[in-house]
């Protein structure tokens, strides 16, 4: 609709479509102590002069009043030990400037310094920022019409004078919502109605059942409610793989049969496969989900638990998969599984397709296109096999009284009969 407005507009000569760009400013110098020192000073007779670069960088006094000066200027105006200093280019008497750096400004090119936080020489070192530039993620919407803005900014003049390569520092932008108070209203110092992440922890829940539970109330990119009771939850799942773990390290050698070890590997390399897919595309909840799901299924089949190939692999892949959001328990589990080395190196978990194929199927029956009942059966089950097995269903529930007109089956799914 809105397009066909704009074209009929346009073609009346009555208006035209136009992108409307704003430019936004940025002032980056600030009238208080702290923030980086400009490195200029001024001189009467040479104005403006740059600090020689063995001169760098200028450090800020040590001040107990950090009050502005009434003057226009910064707090810095009164450090006159500081403040008075002589002109690099004529030695004459010269004034430091009072202003200093908006804190911005060191927070928009952090990212390049972590890679080459010891260089002493230069700001970094081109190659090593290049092999690792630009970063994955920028997360959070709050900062995103400032901080991403400057950082994009500073990246760019990087770019102009040939420090890095590219003039993008971030590949993606990643809104992730917030935890709210339970009544939907934000965390607020003046409310008062913040949640202690210490308090829960020294109630005897841990860390990583809060860090679990974080990750796991909501997809990372909606706001959520904070829960009461989430904490206990994640809690109770993690208590439940700590003593599956206990309980198999008290358990005699033993290997299982095929078909026992196919039922304790299958729902765990299907846990695997949607776990490593969910933590690609930041779907936390949803892989936390598959392993509380997986955990399940591997308590249905405790019955045949035996120190061997099959449950040590089990459980090697469900702690793995637990790791990123509870590291502190998932190192210990791992330590318990006979490993020396940390879950956190190279111990992610691969799932075979082989697991992953179901050796029965659950096969619909229908009448007259109605559900009426279900079965298993072995997967590639013969057609007449299953319309057998379908009539037996329908007969004893007395669905099926005289001959069908005709019996549709749909292989591995359902058989339709047609009175």
């Amino acid at each position: 609709a809105r397009e066909q407005i704009v074209a009929d507009l346009a073609q009346r000569g009555l208006a035209k479509e136009k992108v409307n760009y704003k430019m936004r400013d940025w002032s980056v110098s600030r009238q208080r102590y702290w923030g980086a020192p400009i490195p200029i000073v001024n001189c009467k007779k040479c104005g403006v002069v740059l600090v020689p670069d063995d001169q760098l960088p200028v450090e800020l006094p040590e001040l107990t009043d950090f009050q502005p000066s009434g003057d226009g200027r910064s707090a810095l105006a009164r450090a006159t030990d500081w403040l008075k200093t002589t002109c690099p280019e004529c030695g004459g008497v010269a004034e430091r400037e009072t202003d200093t750096l908006d804190t911005y400004i060191c927070s928009s090119w952090y990212m390049f310094r972590y890679f080459d936080p010891h260089n002493q020489a230069k700001i970094f070192e081109s190659e090593v920022v290049n092999k690792w530039m630009p970063i994955d993620y920028y997360n959070g919407g709050d900062h995103a019409t400032a901080h991403m803005l400057y950082a994009r900014f500073v990246t760019r003049f990087f770019h102009k004078i040939g420090l890095v390569n590219n003039p993008e520092p971030f590949k993606q932008f990643l809104f992730n919502g917030k935890v709210k108070a339970s009544d939907g209203s934000a965390f607020s110092k003046s409310k008062g109605n913040g949640i202690d992440p210490l308090e829960i922890i020294n109630n005897g829940y841990g860390a990583d059942a809060l860090r679990m539970y974080l990750m796991f109330a909501a997809p990372l990119e909606i706001d959520t409610r904070w829960d009461p009771q989430g904490v206990p939850g994640t809690f109770r799942f993690l208590s439940r793989l700590w003593n599956l773990v206990s309980e198999y390290k008290s358990t005699p050698e033993s290997e299982l049969s095929d078909s026992d070890a196919r039922a304790v590997l299958c729902p765990v390399h299907a846990m695997a496969k949607k776990a490593s897919r969910d933590i690609e595309e930041n779907r936390y909840n949803t892989a936390i989900a598959a392993a509380m799901t997986g955990l399940n299924e591997l308590y249905k089949q405790k019955d045949t638990m035996a120190r061997g190939y099959a449950w040590q692999q089990a459980l090697e892949m469900i702690v793995s998969c637990v790791a990123p959001f509870a590291p502190h328990i998932a190192e210990e589990l791992w330590r318990d599984l006979g490993h020396t080395s940390s879950v956190h190196k190279d111990s992610w978990p691969k799932w075979d397709d082989a697991y992953l194929v179901s050796d029965t199927v659950t096969i619909v029956v229908q009448v007259n296109g109605k559900l009426r009942g279900e079965f298993l059966a072995a997967a590639g089950t013969s057609n007449d096999e299953l319309e057998a097995e379908a009539r037996k269903v329908a007969s004893e529930k007395g669905w099926l009284s005289a001959e069908p007109k005709k019996v549709i089956v749909v292989p591995g799914k359902l058989v339709n009969i047609v009175l």
